[in-house]
């Protein structure tokens, strides 16, 4: 009797996919490092922009604060288009979370299958060799009878 090479195949296979979302999670969370950090760079920005817009009425001209509230809303539109980002990749990590839990899952499964293949194979083996041992025991022990 042998080990079955197909729950092996398929354990490694199950690793692989759990290693790979697993590397796709940690670039997910770069990315919503990165989204978190423009977002506060954004809102940095605004920020500044705003405290300025008081200063611009007194001392400039028209199209200068109509550029200047253009600028702001353009500011808050890219706010916006951030936190909504920032929203699509936190869905997409729990996504991620729950697929690798189901991979993860799958891959102990064919762990498990693997490892009570081999039980198996190895208790065939010893109950083979115990027969054979118990067979010449037998043997040995009809020929010290017999002489």
């Amino acid at each position: 009797m042998k080990v079955r090479t197909c729950w092996s195949a398929l354990e490694m296979k199950a690793d692989m996919l759990v290693k790979q979302l697993r590397a796709e999670t940690g670039q997910t969370l770069q990315l919503l490092e990165s989204l978190s950090a423009s977002q506060l760079r954004v809102a940095q920005m605004y920020e500044e922009y705003r405290c300025k817009a008081v200063e611009l009425t007194t001392a400039t001209g028209m199209s200068a604060v109509q550029n200047h509230r253009q600028f702001m809303v353009q500011l808050q539109s890219l706010q916006a288009r951030v936190d909504n980002d920032i929203g699509k990749t936190k869905q997409y990590l729990q996504v991620l979370e729950q697929r690798t839990l189901k991979a993860e899952t799958q891959r102990m499964k064919m762990q498990s299958l693997l490892d009570n293949d081999l039980l198996a194979v190895r208790n065939f083996e010893n109950r083979r060799e115990q027969r054979g041992m118990d067979e010449m025991g037998m043997i040995q022990f009809n020929q010290a009878r017999a002489a």
